[in-house]
């Protein structure tokens, strides 16, 4: 059996050098394509919230209570974000969503949403509104191509005991 020869040794440098360039390069991964992360931190963290009793009430008066509600002030308040409830209708809040003009929204999806492609989704929750009913899978809508975010949340949710 010939005697395997060795690589010279700048080509040993050369290939160190190169992995370490291409490990230095994905050091900012995950990455939020539209900075949601970041504006959470300096402008706080925008919720669409619809109305979809047990677990998101919006009441005449704009104020937002439900066990969904109260998952992402949990999440807010861990991170240090000044969290602003924007009220509206499910497929208008779904529309600012995609466009990245929200950080979630709570409330109105269902199964068949034709949204579920369209936005990113959190792991299942399993916030249970009272009562013996089987719990339906629920899920919060995030902006879609935000890595980073939806990590940080989904991360938030094992780390609490909020998945199913």
């Amino acid at each position: 059996m010939p005697a395997r020869t060795q690589p010279h040794p700048w080509i040993r440098t050369a290939l160190s050098l190169a992995l370490t360039l291409v490990l230095a390069a994905c050091s900012g991964y995950p990455r939020d394509a539209d900075d949601m992360t970041q504006r959470a931190d300096e402008q706080g963290m925008r919720v669409g919230a619809s109305h979809d009793p047990p677990w998101v009430l919006v009441a005449p008066d704009g104020r937002v209570s439900g066990p969904e509600p109260e998952l992402l002030q949990r999440y807010a308040d861990a991170r240090g974000y000044r969290l602003e409830w924007v009220p509206g209708g499910h497929d208008a809040l779904m529309r600012d969503l995609e466009r990245a003009h929200l950080h979630a929204v709570v409330g109105g999806h269902h199964r068949t949403s034709p949204w579920k492609p369209r936005v990113g989704w959190s792991q299942p929750l399993r916030a249970r509104p009272g009562g013996d009913a089987p719990l339906p899978e629920r899920r919060i809508a995030l902006p879609p191509g935000q890595s980073a975010w939806h990590l940080a949340f989904d991360s938030f949710l094992v780390q609490h005991g909020d998945r199913r």
